[in-house]
């Protein structure tokens, strides 16, 4: 049960995040946009550590799991993340987001095969609603007009697919690498690597010059938006593997649209539609099931 519920406060913390990145999502790009965010989580995953006093637990990481802690970061957060923007640009969302939305259940079938987890009827049919939920609460109104740049092309479709597979490889690669190990530890691994990636990228690119054109109240929703994502979120992702394995921890993170939207429509004010209730509701059933 308490995997359970840090697979849906992991969830709860991404969508918090995602809430309060949303306008500043039109003004950077992706990188520029996490760069800092991943900064300000993963000092707060260094500062855990110390005042946790779980320093000695780096000496008991083996080569290895670094590996497979590292490279997971760096393959879902790094290139599923990349797959996922560059299909958004090519098929926008209404399109990319369902596609991308398969890989729970490509964490099952490829956890089944390689991880030989134990999968039940339950757990199957939890995640068949799940996705549909899923689906369903992202799903744009018949009343909105999709871009009409956007089309369903192989090589859109191609890029979305790529973000499922690496986002799968990403969270099988998890497993391995957290075994035996504090969750605060391992995400103050994590986090400041992929941040010192992106901040590598960001200065290539020189795009560093768009956050000083931010406002105060920006710069204070950029930060904490990071403390919940890349903070908070980072540190329940790595208890929730740890406790229910990849495929449950997938199917039950994969529920962040189910918190998005109806904050959206609190703090935003966005409106919430029909498909909005009944995915949260075959969602919630799903959940109940993989429970």
């Amino acid at each position: 049960m308490l995997g359970v519920l840090a697979g849906l406060m992991t969830a709860l913390s991404w969508a918090v995040g995602s809430v309060m990145m949303r306008d500043l999502s039109r003004k950077l790009d992706p990188v520029t946009l996490n760069a800092p965010r991943t900064l300000v989580g993963g000092l707060l995953m260094m500062a855990l550590v110390f005042m946790t006093r779980q320093q000695g637990g780096f000496a008991s990481i083996t080569p290895l799991q670094i590996l497979f802690m590292v490279g997971s970061m760096l393959v879902g957060g790094g290139i599923g993340e990349a797959f996922y923007v560059t299909s958004l640009s090519r098929i926008g969302v209404a399109r990319a987001f369902p596609i991308a939305s398969i890989y729970p259940a490509l964490t099952l079938v490829l956890g089944v095969l390689i991880l030989t987890e134990i999968v039940s009827l339950g757990i199957v049919a939890g995640l068949m609603l799940v996705i549909v939920g899923v689906v369903l609460i992202s799903r744009i109104s018949s009343g909105v007009v999709i871009d009409p740049h956007y089309q369903t092309t192989a090589g859109g479709v191609s890029f979305a697919l790529g973000a499922a597979a690496f986002w799968t490889i990403s969270i099988l690669m998890l497993a391995p690498g957290i075994e035996g190990h504090s969750a605060v530890v391992v995400s103050s691994i994590r986090v400041p690597i992929l941040s010192l990636v992106l901040w590598a990228i960001v200065a290539v690119r020189g795009t560093w010059h768009h956050l000083l054109k931010l406002t105060p109240r920006e710069w204070a929703l950029l930060l904490v938006g990071g403390l919940f994502g890349w903070g908070l979120g980072s540190i329940l992702f790595v208890v929730t593997v740890s406790l229910v394995g990849p495929t449950q921890a997938a199917i039950l993170t994969s529920t962040s649209p189910m918190f998005a939207l109806p904050l959206s429509a609190v703090l935003l004010r966005e409106r919430v539609n029909v498909h909005v209730w009944v995915g949260t509701a075959l969602t919630i059933c799903g959940i109940i099931l993989v429970t």
